[in-house]
């Protein structure tokens, strides 16, 4: 406030002293003139002087008048950013409220969702568990239902329960037997028995059967490697002309096996 208020009067003083150098250099540069004369253009002097105190006077007023609005403006537009600061406080503050409110809320709904889900895997724990109760006491009610007639008084693994026990049968089929050939004069196949069921070596019982001279040949009835899946049977045959011929005379395995499945 004081820096304006200083220059505004520098400024009129310099004004006021340009205006009475330049009546000075007017009055040096005129001729010389009566006393009377010279009187009136002093009187002159003296009330142009004085207007021009009046107008610096009105211009040091006018000026004094600015000075005071800009501080006025001044101290409006500090009121106004304090204004300004409070109502943004008071919004930030608001926010910080809604933010920690909804966190909180985000909070609960996680922990919610958590609980619902921990409820939702014990139920389907509850009725997975009861489906497999019931599987597994119908399987055994199936098992149960096995004919008591099969009765196994050795094994080769061991005796196991009455109820497991079970009879499988079945061929390699009349021209779909898959020989190949041993030695000079001799035949192999391996039987796939695993749709059984078997859970241990069983007892099997073959026989080799056809449409023609498979009477003629040893090795029908012999097991070899037998396991809970497969055996296989070695065919002698008397000379090489009938092994060739044995798809031709539908030579097969029938076998029947005696097990436990459980």
């Amino acid at each position: 406030m004081n820096l304006s208020y200083l220059c505004a009067i520098a400024l009129i003083l310099t004004v006021s002293l340009s205006a009475s150098e330049d009546n000075e250099e007017l009055l040096s540069k005129r001729p010389p003139k009566d006393q009377t004369e010279t009187l009136e253009e002093l009187k002159d002097m003296l009330v142009i002087a004085m207007q021009n105190m009046v107008s610096n006077n009105d211009l040091v007023t006018q000026l004094t008048q600015n000075v005071v609005q800009n501080m006025l403006s001044v101290g409006e537009n500090k009121k106004e950013l304090e204004t300004l600061k409070v109502s943004h406080s008071e919004e930030i503050a608001k926010l910080r409220l809604e933010l920690e409110e909804t966190r909180a809320e985000l909070q609960s709904q996680i922990e919610n969702g958590e609980s619902e889900l921990r409820t939702l895997l014990e139920v389907a724990e509850t009725k997975f568990n009861s489906s497999l109760e019931t599987v597994s006491s119908e399987i055994k009610q199936e098992i149960s239902l096995i004919s008591s007639e099969v009765t196994i008084l050795s094994a080769e693994e061991g005796l196991r329960e009455e109820r497991c026990a079970k009879v499988c049968a079945g061929t390699t089929g009349r021209g779909r037997t898959n020989w190949s050939h041993y030695s000079s004069a001799g035949l192999h196949v391996t039987v796939d028995i695993s749709k059984c069921g078997f859970v241990s070596v069983p007892t099997i019982t073959t026989a080799l059967e056809g449409s023609s001279s498979h009477w003629k040949h040893n090795g029908g009835s012999e097991v070899y490697s037998g396991t809970a899946t497969s055996f296989e049977t070695y065919i002698h045959a008397v000379n090489s002309d009938l092994r060739g011929r044995a798809d031709e005379y539908e030579w097969n395995m029938e076998w029947i096996a005696v097990g436990y499945i459980c």
